[in-house]
């Protein structure tokens, strides 16, 4: 009787660690999400009130797809494949929007464009995290 007490309660303390790290992960990547929406609208109106038509509709795109990712990420019916699948939409669009910066060779549109960055590399590595539990869930 008291092992099987035992057992259940490092089996309901194992289940709470592994909640807490998923809320804990999920909250970063809201976070993270939440900071690359704010970051591409600002470069977005930077492009706009720049004049910068070369990356403008890019960064508009852009913040589209990171406002959409957050919306995926909050709606609590969107599963794991509804995020990744969101995910890798952003990720397409934010290489395009890198890309064309540095095609501008416009050093405050590359000082605009930091901010997104390291909000984006932030959530890629949540995501990376979220795939890497997945991964260890199924071994």
């Amino acid at each position: 009787m008291f092992s099987k007490r035992i057992g259940l309660t490092i089996a309901s303390f194992a289940a709470a660690v592994g909640f807490t790290g998923c809320v804990t992960t999920q909250g970063n990547l809201t976070s993270s999400a939440d900071r690359l929406e704010r970051s591409a609208v600002e470069l977005q109106r930077d492009a706009r009130d720049d004049g910068s038509n070369g990356y403008y509709h890019d960064a508009q795109e852009f913040a589209n797809e990171a406002h959409d990712f957050r919306r995926t990420l909050d709606d609590r019916r969107a599963g794991r494949d509804d995020l990744q699948s969101a995910f890798r939409d952003l990720s397409g669009r934010y290489h395009a929007l890198r890309d064309e910066v540095e095609r501008s060779h416009d050093r405050n549109a590359e000082l605009d464009f930091k901010p997104v960055t390291e909000a984006y590399l932030d959530v890629e590595r949540e995501m990376r995290r979220i795939g890497d539990r997945d991964r260890y869930a199924r071994d």
